[in-house]
């Protein structure tokens, strides 16, 4: 089986080694590059934890601070994972998404214990700022950095699917699903799709894919990248 992978390419090719794990193999098709913001000045007053939702969240921590011991709460393992690589010394999963690592803040730390920092993208999924902020946070979004849309499929990419060589697509947000249907309908492939399966770590991205006909799309049963990958495992019949 050959899959697309829609990640940008950093996480592309981390993600390449795991599906041949569960004997997929895979073509990078990043539907965005990732830019990096320069570093703002920290706050002056201590910070009590930094929020990050992706492991280019991670990586745009490791600009923005030098510290190494203030806790950081990660939306997942991979996040958390890249982190821990960083030298990050106190870090936590929320082993879900935008929602979970809410949740994980609210369990975890106290508004009066001082300031947090939400490191992310332009855009985002949930709305992390408002409800802890609702909760009585003082929670500052430092926008670190953004994803660059790619204006058309690689010539490659658009050769195999054409020739039947692909057979799925990996879509871990939304914004890459829009992207994807949109370069696939310029590019005239929309009728290919109808012989791929659409591989969703969530219900979002999976609306956010459904204008095209595909064969099926399966959506984990948990937004994370362990849950997606185990799709590959589970039999068919838990297709949507």
């Amino acid at each position: 089986m050959r899959v697309l992978v829609t990640r940008a390419i950093e996480d592309g090719l981390a993600l390449q080694a795991e599906l041949l794990g569960h004997d997929v193999s895979s073509v990078l098709a990043p539907m965005f590059s990732i830019e990096f913001f320069n570093p703002v000045e920290e706050p002056d007053d201590p910070v009590q934890a930094y929020l990050v939702t992706s492991r280019n969240g991670a990586e745009a921590l490791a600009r923005y601070t030098e510290s190494r011991t203030i806790p950081v709460l990660a939306v997942g393992a991979a996040t958390a994972e890249r982190l821990t690589d960083l030298g990050f010394e106190a870090v936590e999963s929320a082993d879900g998404d935008a929602a979970d690592l809410t949740a994980l803040a609210q369990r975890r730390l106290d508004p009066a214990d001082g300031p947090l920092i939400f490191l992310s993208a332009e855009i985002v999924a949930g709305d992390i700022e408002g409800a802890l902020s609702a909760a009585g946070f003082d929670l500052q979004r430092v926008i670190a950095y953004r994803g660059v849309p790619e204006r058309s499929l690689d010539r490659d990419v658009e050769a195999q699917m054409r020739a039947g060589d692909i057979q799925g697509v990996l879509f871990f947000s939304p914004r890459a699903g829009r992207i994807f249907v949109s370069l696939v309908e310029q590019a005239g492939l929309t009728s290919f799709c109808t012989e791929l399966t659409a591989y969703c770590i969530s219900d979002p991205v999976a609306d956010a894919v459904g204008e095209i006909p595909w064969q099926a799309v399966r959506v984990a049963t948990k937004p994370t990248k362990g849950h997606l990958l185990a799709l590959f495992a589970a039999p068919c019949d838990e297709e949507a």
